[in-house]
């Protein structure tokens, strides 16, 4: 349990609270799954709280990219232009939300969360 998401052990002034329970485990955290721009599309699976799944991507070279309303292309992901999570996350090709990637299109934004849903989404905006 190295994320964990409960209340602190200690106050805002430094002292020291007495649990009245140990930690369970809804309070743990995940880990980032850092998803990276590769070759070959590699799917993490992690089942969550109430039995469901959730897809982490550790690489992926493809996204459904947003050309017009009602509109979607498969295209593939050149690079990581920037990211406004950690501008060395852009370096090191992670792809997060909000992040802004370089398409076969055109630039583009990612506009939901690659981590957790086992794909890449995104917003054209501009064309080359």
């Amino acid at each position: 349990m190295d994320q964990f998401h409960g209340r602190s052990l200690t106050n805002p002034r430094g002292g020291r609270r007495v649990p009245s329970r140990d930690k369970r485990k809804y309070e743990a955290g995940g880990y980032f799954s850092a998803p990276k721009v590769g070759a070959e599309k590699i799917v993490e699976k992690r089942s969550v709280k109430g039995g469901g799944l959730k897809l982490h991507v550790k690489s992926i070279q493809h996204a459904n990219v947003i050309v017009d309303k009602g509109r979607a292309v498969k295209t593939r992901i050149l690079k990581v232009v920037s990211t406004p999570d950690n501008r060395n996350y852009a370096r090191q090709g992670f792809i997060t939300k909000g992040a802004h990637i370089a398409t076969e299109l055109g630039d583009a934004i990612v506009v939901n969360r690659p981590a957790q849903d086992g794909q890449v989404n995104a917003r054209l905006i501009k064309k080359q």
